[in-house]
């Protein structure tokens, strides 16, 4: 049994909590927090940060919240006693402008968890009362916004007559918050200009900002061509984005021994030309980069130290792409490694294309790394920028397989019955050189983002989910 009761308040996500208190004539005890026991509890974020504030009888603090870097909060009182107040800003919630307020007390010791997404603020009921909240996303001051607490629209009851408060005490920033009103109607987040948006990855950040509420444009090579600055300034110059996503690239390993040209105007200089422009208008740049800027020479995963040695013409103009990119200190360069999802041609579809035209197949398995769910590395990027942490990442799905085992995990899955045989790099015939080994090493990005990267099988378990073929008895 839980140490912990989570009480529903009628608006999804926001809860009252109540600890198990064990006391004698010593006096008390319980646990305000156990990671494992809110688990139990369906509450699984991570709390990053800790803060404390002592407030006089009549201070009212709110209503406030961050446009990034949005912060779900476990809030408690620890000496005296506060009316606390959410309000749902989630956009796209079906409760949106809903608010719910809970006495918080030393003496009753109720919780209040507050997801990302939510308005908060707090009446103080008694002098030198002490309020203590977790995060679970750091404080940053630059994005920190309000809402007034007396907005006629929210209509938000703070019972001062029942409490006996006949004066608030605000601060002149809470003084001056905007309305709800105007809450709704500017929109408060980044304005993302994506490019590349018909591919894999792009599809995958148009979903995502769609459930998330961000505004962006997605264009393609028929909408913007990249490896036009001209186009991209006229094109930029009429919108005022606030981050650049580059999902854009040329792909075709083998065909880019003989399309150099296509290749580095797609890889090289487009990157390059955006960066340059961000650089200009001072906002974000995305973009990605590959495992195969390296030789595969290791026997561990490449750090983002590692040096770099291409063997390809794809992975030259990659590399290159990169050397661009990195020249501009707001840019985000993230490299990754078999990249799969819905949108596109990738190898986890040709093996489903070809289990359904073949008894046997042969499948390489002296290449190693590991495969990267396109949603799990938009979502992960996504987080990274929210961070404001610019340079250089590595991000792949965790563990590491070969082409062979992948292949044999994804054909168990959906009840292949054929024969599958293993072959060698050798045995087929490749312009290009791949490197044997070319696992990335994604703990930098996990420790920035405070969570988990899923193991690549669980990636190919929710791609095949979203395929719509998996077999239920595997």
């Amino acid at each position: 049994m839980s140490k912990f009761k989570k009480i529903e308040t009628g608006i999804e996500g926001l809860y009252i909590i109540e600890s198990t208190v064990f006391g004698d004539n010593r006096g008390f005890f319980l646990e305000s927090y156990s990671k494992k026991e809110f688990e139990e509890i369906e509450i699984t974020e991570e709390f990053v940060q800790d803060n404390h504030s002592k407030s006089r009888k009549g201070v009212l603090r709110g209503l406030h919240f961050q446009t990034k870097h949005s912060q779900g909060k476990l809030v408690r009182v620890v000496k005296g006693s506060v009316y606390d107040v959410a309000v749902d800003i989630r956009k796209k919630s079906k409760t949106y402008g809903k608010w719910y307020g809970v006495e918080l007390s030393a003496e009753n010791k109720k919780m209040f968890y507050i997801p990302a997404g939510f308005a908060h603020g707090f009446l103080t009921l008694e002098d030198d009362t002490e309020f203590q909240y977790k995060c679970t996303d750091i404080y940053a001051p630059q994005y920190d916004s309000g809402i007034m607490y007396n907005d006629k629209d929210l209509n938000i009851d703070w019972k001062l007559k029942e409490y006996g408060i006949t004066e608030l005490i605000l601060s002149e920033k809470d003084k001056k918050h905007q309305t709800f009103k105007e809450y709704t109607e500017n929109y408060q987040g980044d304005y993302v200009l994506l490019t590349g948006a018909n591919g894999q990855l792009g599809q995958d950040f148009q979903k995502l900002f769609d459930k998330l509420g961000v505004r962006y444009i997605a264009t393609d090579y028929q909408d913007l061509d990249i490896t036009d600055k001209e186009k991209i300034k006229m094109y930029m110059n009429s919108n005022n984005f606030t981050v650049v996503i580059n999902c854009a690239a040329y792909n075709d390993v083998d065909k880019a021994e003989d399309e150099v040209e296509k290749c580095y105007s797609l890889n090289t200089y487009a990157p390059k030309n955006l960066a340059e422009i961000c650089k200009e208008k001072d906002i974000i740049f995305v973009t990605y980069s590959t495992d195969f800027v390296f030789d595969g020479e290791k026997e561990i995963p490449y750090v983002e130290e590692d040096t770099p040695n291409p063997l390809s013409i794809y992975s030259k103009s990659k590399l290159e792409g990169e050397k661009y990119s990195l020249k501009y200190e707001k840019a985000f360069l993230i490299r990754t490694s078999w990249v799969f999802g819905m949108g596109n041609n990738n190898f986890c579809k040709q093996v489903i294309s070809w289990s359904k035209e073949k008894d046997i197949l042969k499948i390489v398995d002296d290449q190693v790394s590991s495969p990267t769910y396109s949603r799990d590395l938009a979502e992960f990027s996504w987080a990274l920028i929210q961070t404001d942490k610019y340079g250089l990442y590595h991000f792949s799905n965790a563990g590491e397989t070969s082409k062979y085992e992948q292949a044999e995990y994804i054909l168990n899955k959906i009840g292949w019955r054929g024969k599958l045989e293993r072959a060698k790099t050798n045995d087929f015939p490749l312009k290009a050189k791949r490197a044997k080994y070319s696992k990335l090493d994604s703990s930098k990005i996990e420790r920035l983002v405070n969570k988990k990267i899923p193991h690549w099988k669980e990636g190919i378990d929710r791609f095949l989910e979203e395929m719509g073929i998996i077999d239920e008895n595997k």
